[in-house]
């Protein structure tokens, strides 16, 4: 296992993963406590439902498509060719999450991005998309369900302390836990969001 320099930190860790996507979103302020994480992590994931909710059944089973714009959907949803594509992406984001917090109490620390995909993360992403091609919306919708729960709860068994100390875990870095958690979490849905919204009102 190898720690990354400062260098591939920056284009590497989960942070710049959602950063980069050139789809605009009004940016949220960040958790300062727990009870904030928690609230923000919550709300994200039910104006996601509530989003998908609106959805008819044609707009759920059509494929995106932002050849008009590319840059609508950004580089880290260039392989998401539908809703499910986009809810198994943010499942395996988050059973990714999961490893990463189970390492660290295990006691053998890792990073987030697996050592292979750690100088190039968008060949992950081509690849959580493609094995789910065969998992149906439902599933998707079941799997997402699950791990969101998951984060949740993960997230209530940090203390304050553990959550918002800048690197308080040694392979956190110079961030703190807290912003990991908000970046599998309520960014990307607050990201997703905005996505679904442009994908149905293309197909009027």
């Amino acid at each position: 296992m190898y720690y990354f320099d400062k260098e591939t930190i920056l284009e590497s860790l989960v942070f710049p993963i959602f950063a980069e996507s050139n789809y605009e979103h009004k940016a949220m302020p960040n958790p300062s406590n727990k009870q904030e994480l928690l609230a923000a992590m919550a709300d994200g994931y039910a104006i996601l439902n509530e989003q998908i909710s609106k959805m008819s059944e044609e707009a759920m089973s059509t494929p995106f498509d932002f050849a008009a714009d590319p840059k609508k959907c950004g580089v880290r949803w260039q392989y998401d060719r539908c809703l499910r594509d986009l809810l198994i992406h943010l499942y395996e984001w988050q059973v990714l999450m999961r490893e990463f917090v189970n390492n660290i109490r295990e006691g053998h620390p890792r990073d987030y991005l697996p050592d292979e995909y750690r100088k190039n993360y968008h060949e992950m992403d081509k690849m959580l998309v493609e094995k789910h091609q065969n998992t149906p919306l439902e599933e998707a919708r079941r799997l997402l369900q699950e791990t969101h729960e998951e984060m949740l709860h993960l997230a209530e068994s940090f203390t304050e302390e553990e959550l918002f100390t800048k690197g308080y875990y040694k392979n956190t870095y110079t961030t703190d836990m807290a912003a990991y958690f908000v970046s599998v979490t309520s960014s990307p849905y607050g990201q997703a969001v905005k996505l679904l919204k442009t994908h149905v009102k293309n197909l009027k």
